[in-house]
């Protein structure tokens, strides 16, 4: 993320928290993370965190409820640490991460932050490897396993694609889509009860 980027995450966010507050019910926030907490945590688990990815865990007025894309909720720093250890345990108990021809298992990996979760157990973490894909957002489905591709490059893309979606009543994962990805595109759309559905596009 460069340093015309900077605020981009909480301009995004605005535009997101405001069109919600106008039209679904009222739901809890998901609870802020001090800086120094954040570098604590790189410390301890010797990662980086993109820029984006502190600056989203630094806001304070963020939705608990499901409106990311398909039906996902933001999570806490601790609900976050807690899910990794989980599925990093389970990882282990699976055995070998290579198959009998040496081919890669799909497993989680230590360099796998979970953002947001769904009703279903499924999460969407980023990727803290270094490479191409370092802080992309990635679907983690906990029955399918594997990455497959991104959702979004970053979790600023992430904002911007849901803000602009939800402002034009347009698609979200256009990108996604374009590039060969699984997950369908999608608009959201509130119901009489006021929850955000996302419905499949067309």
């Amino acid at each position: 993320m460069t340093s015309i980027d900077q605020g981009a995450v909480r301009e995004s966010w605005d535009r997101i928290g405001l069109w919600l507050s106008t039209r679904v019910r009222w739901v809890p926030l998901r609870p802020a993370v001090d800086p120094g907490r954040l570098e604590a945590v790189e410390a301890s688990l010797a990662v980086s965190l993109p820029v984006d990815l502190r600056e989203w865990w630094a806001l304070t007025d963020v939705s608990a409820d499901y409106w990311i894309p398909e039906s996902f909720a933001p999570v806490s720093l601790d609900e976050a640490l807690e899910t990794r250890e989980i599925w990093l345990l389970v990882a282990e108990q699976e055995g070998p991460a290579f198959d009998a021809n040496g081919a890669p298992e799909p497993r989680f990996l230590a360099e796998f932050m979970p953002i947001a979760m769904s009703p279903g157990g499924d999460g969407l973490i980023v990727d803290l490897r270094s490479g191409g894909s370092h802080g992309a957002v990635f679907l983690w489905d906990h029955e399918r396993w594997g990455l497959g591709v991104p959702l979004w490059d970053s979790v600023g893309s992430m904002l911007r694609d849901v803000a602009a979606a939800l402002e034009t009543q347009t698609s979200v994962l256009l990108r996604h889509a374009a590039l060969g990805g699984a997950e369908a595109t999608c608009v959201g759309e509130v119901d009489e009860q006021g929850d955000l559905n996302w419905k499949p596009a067309g």
